[in-house]
């Protein structure tokens, strides 16, 4: 297949043409600094994936922060579904995320569950999807939506980059009564996913939450980062309230909430509707990620 994809220098944009590409596909990127006059017309694209987005930012300086996300997470999307319709592509994949269902479960969330975005990115990405669904309904382009949570791998950053700098340190961590559930996906998985989407027929015009159907606390995570690291896991028990209302103190309910809170998918529909399974485990995902650390 011929696939165009957007985003293709960002951490899941450059594993995801690797993927692609290895897979004995033919990728042609682009990003928002690309002359979309250089992409060759006789070329029959088969499928545009869309990655480029504006995340979440640890330092947010924007004064109108929502617009911020929206000229990213809506507007440039709604730019590439323009081109999938200017080039004939019949196929537009949109990496969205599971914060355009919540941010926080009971019971884990379904692709039929309604939205309930909390913050500006959550917000944005939601728009972004009803938006491309009324553009490609009114032009003759298949939809495919996938939301994934926390999205790790190799060159991961942000967060995850800093608890395993954390891990690598010899002191005790506060976690070991940590009995909280939380789904991960990791670059490899999400990148099969996608490629799947890519061709399959079901895929078109559905929402998929997916993940590496492993859900785990942050105990097991850190247990699992540190036994791929060769250390002990160094775990001492806290009182989770105790640790809630600490958090709270210095103004991190956001790290409070993705440490000790659950936030879970169900992948029923994606393995079901696709016959998609995870093509490696989580433990296999961790150790790929670590070893992309290890000094």
């Amino acid at each position: 297949m011929n696939i165009l994809v957007s985003g293709a220098s960002g951490f899941v944009g450059q594993a995801l043409c690797a993927f692609l590409q290895k897979a004995g596909h033919s990728v042609t990127k682009i990003d928002r600094h690309s002359p979309f006059t250089s992409l060759r017309s006789d070329i029959p694209y088969d499928c545009l994936v869309s990655l480029a987005g504006r995340a979440h930012v640890m330092q947010e300086t924007a004064t109108n922060v929502y617009q911020a996300y929206a000229d990213i997470n809506i507007n440039y999307t709604l730019k590439m579904a323009q081109l999938a319709k200017d080039l004939g592509i019949k196929r537009f994949i949109f990496l969205s995320s599971v914060k355009v269902n919540g941010e926080s479960t009971e019971t884990p969330f379904t692709p039929e569950d309604k939205p309930a975005p909390l913050d500006a990115y959550g917000k944005s990405k939601l728009e972004a999807e009803i938006a491309l669904k009324g553009f490609c309904a009114g032009n003759g382009i298949e939809w495919v939506i996938i939301r994934p949570p926390l999205i790790y791998g190799p060159g991961v950053k942000a967060n995850f980059k800093s608890l395993i700098t954390l891990c690598k340190k010899t002191v005790p961590l506060p976690f070991a009564t940590i009995y909280n559930k939380r789904s991960l996906i990791s670059l490899e998985n999400l990148n099969d996913f996608i490629t799947l989407c890519c061709h399959h027929p079901h895929a078109a015009n559905q929402i998929f939450l997916i993940s590496d159907d492993h859900d785990v606390s942050t105990m097991t995570l850190i247990r699992t980062i540190k036994k791929s690291l060769g250390l002990r896991p160094l775990l001492l028990p806290f009182p989770p309230l105790l640790m809630k209302w600490m958090f709270s103190l210095v103004g991190r309910h956001s790290l409070s909430d993705r440490l000790l809170g659950n936030l879970q998918v169900n992948t029923a529909k994606a393995k079901q509707m696709l016959g998609w399974q995870p093509v490696i485990s989580f433990d296999e995902g961790i150790k790929r990620t670590v070893a992309d650390y290890v000094d």
